[in-house]
């Protein structure tokens, strides 16, 4: 995955003379008309063993509120597994990165149904506001009301918070360690991050490329290694040593922040910030999942 707020941000500086803003660069999300899913031709394979039969998942709407303006907006969702039977499932609510859409990310969410076993585990994702189909355009607090649009649907339909995970990658930690802090009447029983951002004032004091001051560029905080000091629930942390876009420090300083119950942590060799699954090796990659979920 390239490095787009940095390369983004360089381009803007370049072009123009006026003050560089984050902000716009922070979500490259892309609109769809239809979702592709196992259809969509991106860079990550799944192999034949992983693939979901298309009658195994559902493409739902939720309604997503702005509690400032009140302003609702619908955002898509899939849910891999029978949704007749969420009530009695285990499942992972899977908070995909910052680019493009849910296609991009069905390759994982897909993988990760297979924990255990062929289709064992519900999985849900949802693409975030102004990401894929959704309406809108994304905040930061948006993240935070569209992860908690996520979860209002699966209690809607039965979902246990003992049996429920949030799993975030890149972008996706930031709500998925928000909501685990703040949302009280949903506690999940544990979180999984993988490549997780510190801060952005960790990016931008860590980078080579933003040689400025942290509220010269952006008014995002993105406090993620702050706000796990108030997650109760066991951790579960993925890294890639050779992370070029949130290099492993970030996710370092969260896991050493994380006080609360038990942490495991997977440091993986050779892996740059898209690359854990598939550099760790699926099966093993499911295996460590699966003895920390049973744990």
């Amino acid at each position: 995955m390239k490095n787009i707020l940095l390369i983004g941000f360089t381009a803007v500086a370049f072009l123009s003379c006026k003050k560089v803003n984050l902000n716009d660069l922070a979500f490259p999300s892309s609109k769809l008309e239809a979702y592709e899913f196992e259809n969509f031709e991106g860079d990550e394979i799944l192999p034949a063993q992983y693939a979901i039969d298309p009658s195994k998942r559902t493409l739902v709407t939720m309604q997503s509120k702005d509690a400032q303006t009140g302003e609702e907006f619908t955002i898509y969702g899939v849910y891999i597994g029978d949704i007749n039977t969420i009530s009695t499932d285990t499942i992972i609510l899977y908070l995909h990165g910052q680019s493009e859409h849910m296609d991009l990310y069905y390759t994982r969410a897909s993988v990760l149904a297979n924990i255990g076993g062929k289709n064992n585990f519900g999985v849900f994702m949802i693409d975030y506001r102004g990401f894929g189909m959704s309406e809108g355009s994304s905040t930061e607090r948006g993240l935070y009301e569209d992860t908690d649009a996520a979860i209002n649907w699966l209690k809607e339909q039965g979902a246990v918070a003992s049996r429920t995970y949030y799993y975030g990658f890149s972008l996706g930690a930031i709500p998925t360690i928000n909501r685990a802090a703040e949302r009280t009447d949903f506690k999940p029983r544990k979180i999984m991050l993988e490549s997780p951002l510190a801060s952005v004032e960790n990016l931008v004091h860590t980078s080579t490329l933003i040689n400025v001051a942290p509220n010269f560029v952006t008014t995002l905080e993105f406090n993620n290694a702050e706000k796990i000091k108030e997650v109760s629930c066991p951790l579960l942390w993925f890294h890639g040593k050779e992370d070029t876009y949130i290099a492993i420090q970030n996710g370092e300083l969260i896991y050493a922040n994380h006080q609360q119950g038990e942490k495991v942590a997977y440091r993986v060799d050779g892996a740059d910030h898209s690359e854990v699954p598939w550099k760790m090796g699926i099966e093993p990659y499911l295996a460590n999942i699966l003895n920390y979920m049973r744990q």
